[in-house]
């Protein structure tokens, strides 16, 4: 006979899924009830956020560019994820259509939401 595979349980844990439920809940209702309030203090929140700390996003930003360009063309750029006797799944041209499809669809949606 074969053993059954068992599915792990599902964890939840409470001290994290609570709260998170909670103000969940709270920013839900609350934009429902009062959404011209809700509004008013989303766009100063965003207001708030981008004049205050648009220069550290930048910065990460340039950080992180830097630092995952400077990664590859160092050693460890060449480093193979996988056996060392592992092939590639798919090609270069096929992975590359496959990353510029991902990122038109997820450009798409985005900024159709935007227009």
């Amino acid at each position: 006979m074969e053993a059954e595979k068992k599915l792990p349980k599902a964890i939840i844990l409470f001290p994290v899924f609570i709260p998170a439920v909670i103000v969940m809940l709270l920013l839900v209702i609350g934009t429902i009830s009062n959404p011209d309030l809700a509004g008013e203090v989303f766009s100063s929140t965003l207001a708030f956020i981008t004049t205050n700390f648009g220069w550290f996003y930048m910065l990460s930003v340039a950080f992180f560019l830097v630092f995952i360009v400077g990664i590859a063309m160092t050693p460890w750029g060449s480093i193979k994820l996988g056996p060392d006797h592992a092939e590639p799944q798919y090609s270069f041209p096929a992975w590359f259509a496959m990353l510029f499809s991902a990122g038109y669809g997820i450009a798409l949606l985005f900024f159709g939401v935007a227009e």
